[in-house]
């Protein structure tokens, strides 16, 4: 069966959160998805945890040393075979309905291509910091892109025809999201939302 979403999880040396990450992902409400789970030249057991789970919905690969977090997305992204792309960080946990809600929101409004979420910042047991928001309103998210990012990037999903034909910036280390968001708001013109 295809799958309705491909999640895309690069993972650098990410063992001590990797376990919640997977989990949070294995027990989404939405259960029609691939986990592409991306091993960017990890040295710690990094490998280890993500084959000691025996879920088909997981696919491993493993990168030749560190090629970093726009390649490792991009190496996911080609070989995403979802409608939907969604992102995942391996520090990050998502919600048990993220995957129903956002792909009921991107069915609702087919004119909405990138699609994001708030988000709360929590310490390492657990323990809630503070409460992440962005703009909801396309205008309003394509203004705010102006000073910052407007989405939070490990909430993300979009339109994979949208991600295949629009891909991160390699020659980025960093800020590969904001240029990808600013590239498909002014250049591309894709429809955001939160």
């Amino acid at each position: 069966m295809k799958p309705e979403i491909s999640v895309i999880m690069p993972v650098l040396n990410g063992e001590r959160y990797l376990r919640e990450a997977i989990g949070s992902i294995l027990s989404q409400s939405f259960s029609n998805f691939e986990f592409i789970i991306i091993n960017d030249g990890s040295t710690d057991d990094t490998e280890k945890i993500v084959k000691s789970y025996h879920d088909p919905r997981i696919i491993y690969i493993k990168n030749t040393g560190t090629k970093g977090l726009s390649i490792s997305f991009n190496i996911g992204i080609r070989i995403a075979r979802g409608d939907f792309i969604a992102r995942m960080d391996a520090d990050d946990i998502s919600l048990r309905e993220r995957f129903e809600k956002q792909v009921n929101y991107l069915e609702d409004n087919p004119n909405i291509g990138i699609l994001g979420s708030s988000a709360t910042l929590i310490n390492e047991n657990g323990r809630v910091i503070k409460k992440h928001s962005r703009p909801t309103r396309h205008m309003d998210i394509k203004w705010a892109s102006l000073f910052s990012t407007p989405l939070i990037h490990p909430t993300v999903m979009a339109r994979a025809e949208i991600l295949k034909d629009n891909q991160y910036d390699e020659t980025l280390t960093n800020s590969e999201d904001y240029e990808l968001w600013n590239r498909l708001l002014f250049l591309i013109g894709t429809k955001f939302g939160n």
